[in-house]
């Protein structure tokens, strides 16, 4: 469910959290074998059913989705949190009156949200919402991707849609078999990522051909994905485990918290310190950890 936005400041010497590492690559087999997880905080309790964590780089905040107890229903009590980054809530209920609110997006002054049915836009600096295109039917919108010239693209989990938004209305690209439920997307500038919940596939999608090739296979109940910087990913299994993807389709798994019955929702990860955001969905946490060499 959660993008990530490319932001590039010009400031000399400076590297964004989304700047890949100019360092010389392991082999595929080392990329995916070296690494692990070590916590390196944890939120408080106050975030209700946190589903995706989005990094905005420019203001150096963390934007957090609450679906606020259940994800599908049509409540109204669904919010975005606003945090520092090291994991003190400055704004708990920052966004208010939305129902599920899953995966975001930045695009210029503005914070694209899935939320059900609706991709809502709001600014964001004010915090305000000022705009809401709703589609018909039961879309269950999921995640959002931002491309580098600010194009928006959601993913719809109920009917395995991949959306573009074009001049105030969201017009599909791509149609999936229903039982995939598209999740999480990440753009590139030759392809979109996918990751899938219900088929459990990761797959690209060339801009070229726009035809899907599946890159790996058993995702579990597939969420997130982020860029290492190097080739590689990070994706999220909803159920509880996070894994290191290597550019060949190697898999590790880095986390699994499924005996505690933590989930691992839509993640969000910044190059430049290695830190990988976690929303634990049922916990009401978010959880910040380091991605480091055994």
């Amino acid at each position: 469910m959660k993008t990530l936005l490319s932001l590039l400041i010009l400031l000399p010497g400076f590297v964004s959290c989304n700047t890949p590492s100019k360092k010389k690559p392991e082999s595929l087999q080392e990329k995916a074998s070296v690494y692990k997880l070590e916590i390196v905080w944890e939120s408080d309790t106050s975030l209700k059913t946190p589903e995706s964590v989005l990094i905005d780089h420019e203001r150096n905040l963390l934007y957090v989705s609450c679906v606020n107890e259940n994800p599908w229903e049509l409540d109204g009590n669904g919010f975005i949190s606003k945090m520092d980054r090291s994991g003190k809530i400055l704004d708990l209920k920052w966004i208010e009156g939305l129902n599920g609110p899953k995966g975001m997006g930045i695009s210029g002054n503005s914070l694209f949200i899935a939320d059900i049915n609706t991709l809502v836009e709001a600014d964001i600096e004010s915090g305000e919402i000022i705009n809401k295109i709703e589609l018909e039917g039961t879309p269950q919108l999921n995640d959002i991707t931002v491309a580098d010239d600010g194009t928006v693209y959601v993913s719809s989990s109920g009917t395995s849609i991949i959306y573009q938004l074009n001049n105030g209305r969201l017009e599909p690209i791509l149609q999936g078999e229903a039982d995939e439920r598209f999740n999480g997307l990440f753009w590139e500038k030759d392809r979109m990522l996918i990751i899938t919940s219900g088929s459990s596939q990761f797959k690209e999608i060339p801009w070229g051909t726009m035809k899907p090739r599946i890159i790996t296979e058993n995702m579990g109940h597939g969420d997130g994905i982020a860029s290492v910087g190097n080739g590689d990913y990070i994706t999220s299994d909803w159920q509880g485990s996070v894994s290191y993807v290597s550019e060949n389709g190697e898999i590790k798994q880095l986390l699994d918290t499924k005996a505690q019955e933590e989930n691992a929702a839509d993640i969000d990860f910044c190059i430049d310190n290695q830190i990988l955001y976690i929303p634990t969905f049922f916990k009401n946490q978010v959880k910040a950890y380091k991605l480091v060499k055994n």
